[in-house]
């Protein structure tokens, strides 16, 4: 703990493959949230993580490189959480469901203009309503996503195109 994420990527894990671009490192499992490039200098510690918009969760990490699809990403991490829900509480298990299939939508080119709002507000409202932590942390990816890359949003729903080429637009 302490030690950068550009220390991590670069010096320890030997940087990106194929020389590509790194566009964001996932922290936390399922739960956890992106970070964007320039947040490497970042210190990986609970704070700091915390103040990105993601958690500690197990250590892990997924590093992505700029032919990644965030909000293809933040749909493959919902479809997780969603499933892994135990049912109890109303706002994980419908919330998180009802999330799911907006972020599907959008990375089907049937993403409608106010969604990103509504994608904000069910998160705020799955947060603060859900009973354990998976319903608590299952929006991270959402909203860290949306912190940080909305204009991956924003082409997908205005423009009906994925910049990463990843989504299969209809």
């Amino acid at each position: 703990m302490g030690i950068t994420l550009r220390k991590i990527i670069y010096e320890i894990g030997g940087g990106i493959a194929g020389s590509k671009k790194l566009k964001a490192v996932q922290t936390g499992g399922p739960s956890g949230g992106c970070i964007p490039p320039d947040l490497l200098d970042m210190r990986v510690d609970f704070d700091s993580l915390k103040e990105a918009g993601t958690i500690m969760g197990s250590g892990g990490m997924v590093i992505m490189d700029e032919d990644t699809c965030m909000v293809d990403v933040a749909r493959y991490f919902l479809d997780f959480t969603q499933r892994e829900s135990c049912g109890q509480c109303i706002p994980c298990r419908l919330g998180t469901v009802q999330m799911f299939r907006i972020l599907d939508d959008i990375t089907k080119g049937k993403g409608r203009k106010g969604d990103i709002d509504f994608l904000l507000e069910l998160s705020e409202s799955i947060m603060k309503g859900s009973i354990c932590g998976l319903g608590k942390t299952a929006p991270n990816p959402v909203l860290t996503t949306i912190r940080y890359f909305r204009d991956e949003y924003e082409a997908h729903i205005n423009d009906k195109k994925c910049p990463a080429k990843i989504c299969a637009m209809q």
